[in-house]
């Protein structure tokens, strides 16, 4: 079971926002929103299904970027409809709010924490 919990920033009491914004490593603007995710943790796939599954998403990736390509959809509109699919799944999703615990801008090649 998950629970999504998405919050203004405004209506946080002062002391639940200074333990949000030091776990978080920075301070929190009042135009934000913070959304908590909760779930059970699943056990971990074995190496191979792992792999099967990764390749079947290069696969899929693949053959999007083909069709992309050929429909001359432009990199710019392919970026925008997949922000909107992620806004309508999860609502918390914004491109602003990807930033890493350093700091450092969501376009390097790292993971989010």
């Amino acid at each position: 079971m998950s629970e999504i919990v998405s919050i203004p920033v405004n209506d946080i009491s002062a002391p639940d926002r200074k333990s949000l914004e030091n776990i978080l490593g920075h301070p929190l603007a009042s135009d934000q929103q913070v959304c908590v995710m909760v779930f059970s943790a699943a056990t971990v796939p074995d190496a191979e299904t792992r792999r099967a599954a990764a390749e079947r998403i290069r696969s899929t990736l693949t053959e999007i970027d083909r069709r992309r390509t050929s429909d001359k959809i432009s990199q710019s509109a392919s970026e925008a409809a997949i922000e909107e699919a992620m806004n309508h799944v999860r609502p918390c999703f914004s491109n602003a709010s990807k930033t890493f615990r350093d700091g450092s801008p969501s376009g390097s090649k790292r993971e989010p924490f």
